[in-house]
């Protein structure tokens, strides 16, 4: 029992690190101190190498192998980017879709009468609280609080179910409201699962040592002055800050790169009033 708790313990810890922002900036530091450990070290010691090592062969030959290298990093690179921009399109049409059946359900309960006034303040409070939540900059995505969103939702569809329609044009909009609270809820797990996609530790680890390698190759390409130096310094930290963004786009919730919350914070003024 013990090392069961301790292991649920860990699998959280682990959970907060993986979803934290700061991960983003410190994959991306890490990949770019390498890149450039790598580039400066080969700089500065590549006259220690024997001479044929400076031949004209090896120097072509080291050419090709780094262009070989810098169209595979460049497009891996891109694929991610597309993918990871992808995320973060599906997660912000989500948002605004959520925001538009909230304002419907909230017309509907309008439409049917004061009785569903306390759905209609159950449905308020939900999505205040769930706009605290998320975007307050203290709360990552996870499973217990889209479980909160979907448990008051549930509150909603049952306050709903709870109504007494006195007649037809009642009983069909209490119909459709039901129906559009299944909706939402549904659409906050369809959310939910399509974020769950985070990039393998084991892509992120070879990515990064493709970049370390393809800086070693252009450093002992390079000449020796420091302009060269600080143009290949600034690849390396445009190929970092590609790599942040990626990290960053590809979770939507968390991090310095959100999905807007403008959508769901309109829906709340509509509903407000």
């Amino acid at each position: 029992m013990h090392c069961l708790q301790r292991s649920v313990v860990i699998d959280r810890l682990a959970a907060m690190v993986s979803n934290s922002p700061v991960t983003s900036t410190l994959i991306a530091f890490v990949i770019l101190a390498g890149s450039c450990g790598g580039l400066l070290l080969t700089v500065g010691f590549r006259h220690h190498l024997p001479s044929h090592h400076e031949e004209k062969d090896t120097q072509e030959l080291l050419k090709v192998a780094t262009g070989m290298l810098a169209t595979l990093v460049a497009l891996i690179l891109g694929l991610l980017v597309s993918s990871a921009k992808d995320t973060l399109d599906k997660a912000t049409a989500s948002i605004s879709r959520s925001g538009a059946q909230i304002i419907t359900l909230n017309r509907m309960l309008v439409n049917y009468g004061p009785e569903a006034q306390p759905a209609r303040e159950l449905l308020r409070r939900n999505l205040a609280d769930s706009i605290a939540r998320v975007w307050s900059g203290n709360s990552h995505r996870s499973a217990i609080a889209n479980s909160q969103d979907t448990r008051a939702l549930d509150e909603v569809r049952e306050s709903i179910g709870k109504l007494t329609p006195g007649d037809e044009r009642q009983r069909r909009l209490q119909a459709n409201a039901a129906r559009e609270a299944d909706m939402l809820a549904e659409g906050r797990w369809l959310l939910f699962e399509q974020m769950q996609n985070p990039l393998p530790q084991v892509f992120l680890i070879v990515i990064g040592l493709w970049l370390v390698l393809l800086f070693v190759g252009l450093g002992l390409l390079a000449p020796r002055n420091s302009t060269a130096v600080i143009a290949l310094v600034i690849c390396a930290l445009s190929m970092s800050a590609a790599i942040f963004v990626i990290l960053e786009m590809n979770q939507p919730f968390d991090g310095i790169i959100k999905v807007s919350s403008a959508p769901l914070e309109a829906a709340l003024a509509v509903i407000s009033k």
